[in-house]
């Protein structure tokens, strides 16, 4: 029985540290029912029917005291909308990139080429060459 009481003792002690403290650092405008004064001479005064009460009554929690708003401070990567935005933008502009050297890429493979048959016909001209087939005539 002496165990019972010790650890009932330990509890009540462990509340009423926990809801003293909760107590004070509580903003005015979350306490509700008494003023911060008041519950924290209940929380002292009686040792588990105190605290009972200040969880309960005392302290606003949730969407009815203003407590549940949105949250603040970080968040994970993947849950942060901006992040979000940010990655596909710069993917977007990664494929952008790629499909601007893609065409140029191409259009300096076209250049060279025409640039190519342009030197061969000179050549071919200049040694009285014709590579060319000639062509067939059309009936």
């Amino acid at each position: 029985m002496v165990r019972v009481f010790m650890g009932l003792g330990v509890v009540a002690l462990g509340l009423l540290i926990y809801c003293s403290v909760d107590c004070i650092m509580t903003p005015k405008h979350k306490v509700r029912v008494l003023p911060k004064a008041a519950w924290f001479f209940i929380i002292l005064l009686l040792p588990l029917l105190g605290p009972g009460l200040w969880l309960g009554f005392g302290k606003a929690r949730g969407g009815n005291g203003g407590g549940g708003g949105p949250r603040r401070g970080p968040v994970a990567p993947d849950d942060d909308p901006e992040f979000l935005r940010t990655i596909e933008f710069e993917r977007r502009r990664a494929e952008r990139r790629e499909e601007e050297a893609r065409k140029r890429a191409e259009e300096e493979r076209k250049k060279r080429a025409l640039e190519q048959r342009k030197k061969q016909k000179d050549d071919d001209a200049a040694t009285g060459q014709d590579t060319d087939p000639p062509e067939e005539p059309t009936a």
